[in-house]
């Protein structure tokens, strides 16, 4: 994360459902800057910029918010509150790091050249869609790149088969599978067996209760 991007913020004096309506209105996000072991401050960021930007960089960038050129903070997006129908951005919570901290994100799993696999009549099990990883913010990543271009069937991608940038580290065991390819007929069969063997489970424990 060479690039420092500044994120310009304002205060909010007043709380309240209305004073977020009239914010988005207004072309404005609500936020809260949540610090460990201090009280969270009220914000508004303006949604085009705040948009953009996450659109560029990504939601795990460390950008650098700026209260009115008083007051800066390394921040990372912690959470995103989006309206259960059009999806339309209504909150954001930011979290206060400090660069000499190491943390804790989840990394999305993001599958490159699913397109030439499934070309092949081959399927994609995806097991893992996020990845637990631990590392100081400025240097984690946005997501987990796996190029599946040239994949056959019987391929498969564990945790440790991924390369992680200097300084982050899995918080997850090396042998957990991320994905694998497969034949639709060995799908087809490996989710019959798991029926036969459930119903097998469920007569045998009927039997006992006779």
């Amino acid at each position: 994360m060479s690039e420092k991007v500044t994120l310009t913020i304002e205060k909010r004096k007043k709380e309240g459902e209305v004073t977020n309506k009239q914010l988005r209105r207004a072309g404005y996000i609500p936020a809260v800057i949540n610090s460990k072991g201090k009280d969270s401050i009220s914000v508004k960021i303006k949604r085009d910029e705040l948009v953009k930007n996450i659109s560029k960089h990504g939601k795990n960038y460390l950008f650098t918010l700026d209260l009115g050129g008083k007051d800066t903070y390394a921040a990372m997006i912690k959470d995103m509150q989006y309206s259960p129908v059009r999806r339309d951005l209504l909150h954001v919570d930011f979290q206060h790091v400090s660069l000499d901290t190491e943390i804790k994100i989840n990394l999305g799993v993001r599958v490159i050249g699913r397109e030439a696999v499934e070309h092949k009549r081959l399927l994609i099990m995806q097991q893992l869609d996020e990845i637990p990883v631990r590392g100081l913010p400025q240097d984690i990543p946005e997501s987990v790149e796996i190029d599946v271009t040239e994949f056959e069937a019987g391929d498969k991608v564990s945790v440790e088969d991924i390369t992680l940038p200097k300084g982050i580290t899995a918080e997850i065991e090396g042998d957990t599978l991320i994905l694998s390819v497969r034949e639709p007929k060995m799908v087809e069969e490996t989710e019959e067996g798991a029926e036969e063997q459930a119903a097998e489970t469920e007569a045998a424990a009927e039997g006992e209760e006779e």
